[in-house]
């Protein structure tokens, strides 16, 4: 019987972290720990969506402690967004059509003679006033859908792992001599 094992110059990223919870052992002993959630457990998911898209292939450098660095320095430099932008995301999927529908509200206010300076600032509110009107807003269906469907249609996790990518070699073809395993006659007749 003839195998095929290929042979690359580095490891890849299961032979430095077979499991999730070396991976976060290394995560909390690294200077970035503490950048994104424990509860949730975000650092479990990054390790399973990394383990997901890149376990079988082979880093991109021979020292391997700078090589972790490199990917916790990633976490830690788009990790908090990425974290906001899931919890945003959840938070969009879990409206209800009411609050869908619902749209703005303005009001508008004025004062004849307030006997007071007007204020510097435009948007300050006034002490006083004579009237008040409001105008609300009302979505159609269509146009509820259309924006949330708008605000979904980002898959902010595939952002955030692509950003990974310039960890592991992009040409993956075996970079040392294939070896191959076979059985000799004496141990097929064993």
């Amino acid at each position: 019987m003839t195998n095929y094992i290929p042979q690359y110059s580095t490891p890849i990223f299961t032979d430095i972290w077979d499991d999730v919870d070396d991976f976060k052992a290394d995560f909390a002993d690294s200077p970035f720990n503490g950048c994104i959630k424990t509860n949730p457990d975000n650092v479990s998911i990054v390790f399973y969506l990394l383990y997901a898209r890149y376990g079988n292939s082979p880093i991109n450098l021979t020292d391997e402690m700078q090589w972790k660095q490199r990917v916790f320095s990633i976490i830690y430099q788009y990790g908090p967004t990425w974290e906001r932008r899931v919890e945003i995301q959840k938070t969009l999927r879990e409206l209800t059509e009411t609050e869908l529908l619902k749209g703005s509200t303005a009001v508008y206010n004025h004062a004849n003679n307030p006997s007071t300076d007007p204020a510097m600032d435009a948007f300050d509110p006034l002490n006083y006033i004579n009237e008040q009107n409001a105008a609300g807003h009302k979505k159609s269906k269509m146009d509820a859908y259309t924006q949330l469907w708008d605000l979904l249609a980002t898959d902010v996790t595939e952002e955030f792992i692509r950003r990974f990518k310039k960890c592991f070699k992009t040409v993956i073809s075996p970079e040392q001599p294939v070896l191959f395993i076979t059985e000799t006659e004496d141990e097929e007749g064993e």
